[in-house]
């Protein structure tokens, strides 16, 4: 048989590892696979195809002329690998199993968690697998099954994706004093400070960050703009709420009727719409 047509799924998933990473050390880490294995996968399909996909040189791997024209064919094959695992997992009936789930970590940690822990409690088949993230998951990788995105207000996600609008996150200014904390520094704070109600106020310090931005502003630094439920009852309120973004709760379409993933996604939902008063600084 012609060993063109017997090419394992794993090989190709390192061709294309190797395409995005420019080195065997990139591919090894992206793939979780030790250094050696990683060079021989690739060696096994170059043989297999009768084709040199890469020159290897000091600086890492260097894709042939022929590499580049066998990418597109492999992102299909990849495409209907996921597509292929995404319906198995979707027409399984069984509670249980891991569910792979992104969101911003102010979100989770601060918000979210007590409902994620009750969801794992009541479902001890089901596996919670959480990354907190800011990005957007590739959800047609199969990067993550359920990711919660915070969106700006009225604008919706890829047209690829689906889910639910759960609820609105609003934002306020916290704080006392006569000057802004700043998040980047000097005039590079100018911008959103001049939106606010304060905005001819100094700019005083550079922390870029939520968690020191609350802390700085508890401590008497000065005025910070922050989620209403991650700043209250913490920090003085000195403005009035306005929405800052919208968050949604996302799956792929293949994987909209899986038991478990609807569950979850059921769950978050219904969860963010419970949260939704300190969402808005009402509680």
């Amino acid at each position: 048989m012609d060993p063109r047509l017997s090419i394992d799924w794993d090989n190709i998933r390192v061709f294309l590892a190797a395409l995005r990473a420019k080195s065997l050390r990139g591919v090894a880490d992206e793939l979780g696979l030790t250094h050696p294995t990683a060079r021989r996968r690739l060696a096994v399909l170059e043989e297999q195809l009768g084709l040199k996909l890469f020159e290897r040189r000091r600086d890492g791997l260097h894709p042939t002329v022929e590499a580049h024209q066998l990418e597109g064919v492999a992102r299909s094959v990849e495409a209907a690998m996921h597509r292929l695992g995404r319906v198995a997992q979707a027409v399984d009936p069984a509670l249980n199993g891991p569910i792979r789930v992104t969101a911003p970590h102010l979100l989770i940690s601060e918000l979210l968690m007590p409902d994620l822990v009750a969801f794992q409690k009541t479902h001890p088949g089901i596996e919670l697998r959480v990354e907190a993230s800011y990005d957007v998951a590739d959800l047609e990788r199969r990067e993550a099954d359920v990711a919660l995105r915070a969106m700006p207000p009225g604008v919706r996600p890829a047209e690829h994706l689906t889910g639910r609008l759960a609820a609105v996150s609003y934002k306020a200014v916290y704080g006392r004093g006569d000057h802004w904390i700043g998040w980047h520094g000097g005039d590079a704070d100018r911008a959103w400070i001049e939106a606010t109600p304060f905005p001819t106020l100094p700019v005083i310090g550079a922390f870029d960050d939520a968690v020191l931005q609350r802390a700085a502003c508890a401590a008497g630094l000065g005025l910070t703009t922050l989620p209403c439920y991650f700043a209250e009852p913490l920090l003085e309120r000195r403005s009035k709420p306005t929405p800052q973004f919208d968050v949604w709760v996302l799956v792929h379409p293949d994987l909209r009727q899986s038991p478990r993933l609807r569950k979850f996604r059921d769950a978050m939902v219904a969860a963010l719409k419970r949260h939704q008063p300190r969402l808005k600084g009402e509680s």
